[in-house]
């Protein structure tokens, strides 16, 4: 689900303070976790229906494909149009997901809320700005003993990651799993920091730019501040982020500007939008060909000025899948993004690896071939 303009960055703010790792309270069968807003939410009895109007695919790679018969709600509206290729797949392995009910839009905050006490589900999975801009419509679900639940994928700091997944791990009675997928984030990102911390000053002074490439060729697509998304990622990579202390947490930079910049790495973010961009906008991850991507790619390229980037003369320009960021696979994007800032430092590792060995692992079903990452050069 994507966040409107300023809005992930007040949720977070207000819930900035920091929350103990949510834990089990073992007597009788109650179980007690704190959420990603800092709040204490009790269940007498591990829950059996879910509405899941965030994260539908985080909460089946922890539950697995057993999880699907929990679901009685999630936010569909817009699902297919906003996340085609996503949809496509899972609902090919997974056709009940396609009569199950939508609560509100995949792309926004909007959530009905009759349709929620219709549904009788035992918790509802938020996100921070859907708990933020629905606070006194999730205040009646509360009262009518319908527990809520706030995660958060967002932010991109392992913290948010972990805590969210071990929430989903608990709620779902799949600890175990939750588990290893945290394991192997932190061990992951503790490896890229520790050699990164190791790199010469001179390292960072690289300049990276990434666009949201669904607007298409012709207009300008969102860049990241260095609080959410590809720009938490770049933070985390103390890569020098151009439009890394924008007031916003994410708008579109002016070509003015990024010609100004002179990036000396570009990445350009795909997936596969139902927009009036269709035709050339970048396209990455599931359903797409790594020859359909690089075609995508080449137009970027051959904007207007852009041959006189350094990373336009230098083929220093990527694609990543904007699709499965939000996920505790994304850990692979920062692999992928160290490996081409910082050229020969990870070369043992292999992000589009990692990206089919989770899928094997955690939802088989799903028909995983695609393009994830992209180095025309290799």
């Amino acid at each position: 689900m994507a966040i409107s303009r300023r809005k992930y960055l007040l949720a977070a703010a207000a819930f900035s303070v920091a929350a103990p790792l949510p834990v089990s309270v073992s007597a009788g069968e109650v179980l007690t976790v704190t959420d990603l807003a800092g709040r204490t939410v009790s269940f007498e009895k591990r829950p059996q229906r879910f509405v899941v109007a965030n994260y539908i695919a985080n909460f089946l790679f922890v539950g697995g494909s057993q999880a699907l018969a929990s679901i009685v709600g999630l936010t569909g509206d817009g699902w297919q149009s906003t996340r085609y290729a996503e949809y496509v797949r899972l609902t090919e392995a997974f056709p009940k997901l396609k009569s199950i009910p939508s609560v509100g839009g995949y792309h926004d905050d909007i959530l009905n809320t009759e349709k929620i006490l219709a549904l009788r589900p035992d918790v509802v999975l938020v996100g921070l700005t859907q708990y933020a801009q629905n606070a006194s419509r999730l205040d009646l679900l509360s009262r009518a003993g319908i527990r809520v639940v706030v995660l958060d994928y967002h932010a991109m700091t392992v913290e948010n990651h972990a805590r969210s997944t071990e929430i989903l791990g608990q709620l779902l009675g799949r600890e175990d799993v939750a588990a290893r997928q945290i394991k192997r984030y932190r061990d992951v990102v503790d490896l890229l920091s520790d050699r990164i911390g190791k790199l010469p000053k001179e390292s960072f002074n690289q300049k990276i730019y990434v666009e949201c490439g669904n607007q298409g060729v012709a207009a300008y697509g969102n860049s990241y501040n260095s609080t959410v998304l590809w720009g938490g990622i770049l933070e985390r990579l103390r890569a020098n982020n151009i439009a890394g202390q924008m007031q916003t947490p994410y708008a579109s930079l002016s070509r003015e500007f990024v010609l100004s910049q002179n990036p000396d790495i570009i990445f350009i973010a795909g997936s596969i939008w139902q927009n009036s961009a269709e035709n050339d906008q970048m396209r990455m991850g599931l359903m797409v060909s790594r020859e359909e991507a690089l075609q995508r790619l080449d137009g970027f390229k051959k904007r207007s000025l852009w041959d006189r980037l350094k990373a336009v003369q230098n083929q220093r320009v990527y694609g990543v899948d904007h699709g499965s960021l939000r996920s505790m696979m994304d850990y692979a994007f920062s692999i992928f993004m160290a490996q081409m800032i910082y050229p020969d430092v990870f070369n043992d590792l292999n992000a589009e690896a990692e990206i089919q060995a989770f899928y094997r692992e955690y939802l088989p079903e799903v028909n995983a071939s695609g393009t994830f990452v992209l180095n025309p050069r290799g």
